[in-house]
């Protein structure tokens, strides 16, 4: 199994520093922040993702999932202090700190689907659902979805998610 060791040694070290996504926040700009930090972070997954490497979706998902559950200490940020983090930040956080949310779990699994996409044309079709349950009228959780064949597979390691969600908006990773 991965672990936050093997992946850490071959990043540079995270600088601890933090950014605000956006002093009064929206629904909007956390879902825009999540989609320019998959961008912006995608070379970093690049160091690391062939550790998480296999052409099965569903043993790729499966790794991931229980990477995360198994390392990365869940936390919910307030709604005052949203961030995106590179992948490092984001082990150091969950593993080392006071924990990650639903949005870096995200982040990082879509990181190393994007990346192993990339690197080794494993063309899976991924995308992030940003979602509400109970009749919500805003999106205000997220995880990734993965096309197995003609099954969604739903990549949510956040502690007590599940259930159907009844407000669904797809972006593409």
């Amino acid at each position: 199994m991965v672990t936050p060791e093997m992946v850490l040694s071959r990043l540079p070290p995270s600088l601890g520093e933090y950014q605000l996504i956006k002093e009064t926040q929206y629904v909007l700009d956390i879902v825009s922040e999540v989609r320019k930090a998959h961008k912006m972070f995608g070379s970093f997954y690049d160091q690391f993702a062939d550790l998480f490497y296999n052409r099965n979706p569903g043993i790729v998902t499966d790794n991931l999932y229980h990477f995360c559950k198994k390392y990365l200490r869940y936390f919910e940020q307030p709604k005052e202090w949203q961030s995106s983090l590179m992948p490092q930040g984001i082990i150091e956080l969950g593993y080392q700190g006071n924990g990650v949310d639903c949005k870096h779990y995200s982040l990082f699994c879509a990181g190393v689907l994007g990346s192993l996409n990339r690197l080794y044309n494993c063309c899976f079709v991924a995308r992030y659902l940003f979602v509400g349950y109970g009749g919500a009228k805003e999106p205000y959780h997220v995880y990734v979805s993965v096309r197995d064949r003609e099954n969604d597979i739903w990549l949510d390691p956040t502690p007590g998610s599940g259930g159907t969600p009844t407000l669904i908006v797809e972006k593409p990773i």
